[in-house]
């Protein structure tokens, strides 16, 4: 598994149990809906990345130094005390997922047995952690204490390349994220994706 993954998994291992009871799941589901969903929500980023990464890179400049990793729990219910703008699930899947949120809850609900309302629930709670690691990693990575971006893009590669191998249940999506196009449109990227994972109507 890639590092970022695994860190991730490792993290998230003790709040299973928070974390279903937010989204209204059990350990076992909560647990297989966080292991598709982490891969996933990396690999939108990637592609977000790729696109026009300036948006990505000032969020993890400005807003996401990883302090969220410090106190999950108090993330989780609240009261961590953390900026608005770190804990803005929904504005990141926004900016990263576009109009396609509700297919991706979709597909992945169907591998987790969840219903798209849950899997929303937890892209939102996971995608603002995602972003605290990956802003911790590029403050690592700078020399002098700055921030590398390049070490995130680096990062983000590794990890979608590692998801297609690894997780076949996931693969359709992954491997048309870079397909290009317009993000949350009809035409390429995750729209394609999900058009082709789910095999219907991209409307319904």
């Amino acid at each position: 598994m890639a590092e970022l993954s695994s860190s991730l998994q490792s993290l998230l291992e003790g709040q299973v149990d928070r974390i279903g009871a937010q989204i209204g799941a059990d350990p076992n589901q909560t647990r297989s809906a966080i292991n598709a969903a982490l891969p996933t929500l990396l690999a939108a980023l990637d592609d977000d990345r790729q696109r026009d990464g300036s948006g990505l890179r000032q969020a993890l400049e400005t807003d996401h130094d990883g302090s969220i990793l410090d106190d999950l729990a108090g993330y989780l219910d609240g009261t961590a005390g953390l900026s608005p703008r770190t804990t803005n699930g929904a504005g990141i899947l926004r900016h990263s997922l576009g109009d396609r949120q509700q297919d991706i809850a979709q597909a992945l609900g169907a591998k987790s047995g969840l219903n798209a309302g849950s899997i929303g629930s937890l892209l939102a709670l996971l995608a603002p952690i995602i972003m605290g690691m990956l802003g911790r990693k590029g403050r690592s990575g700078g020399s002098g204490g700055g921030f590398s971006f390049d070490d995130i893009g680096d990062l983000l590669n590794r990890e979608k390349s590692d998801a297609r191998s690894s997780n076949p249940d996931i693969g359709d999506i992954l491997d048309k994220f870079s397909k290009g196009g317009k993000r949350g449109s009809a035409e390429g990227g995750i729209g394609d994706a999900l058009d082709s994972f789910l095999g219907g109507d991209k409307n319904r």
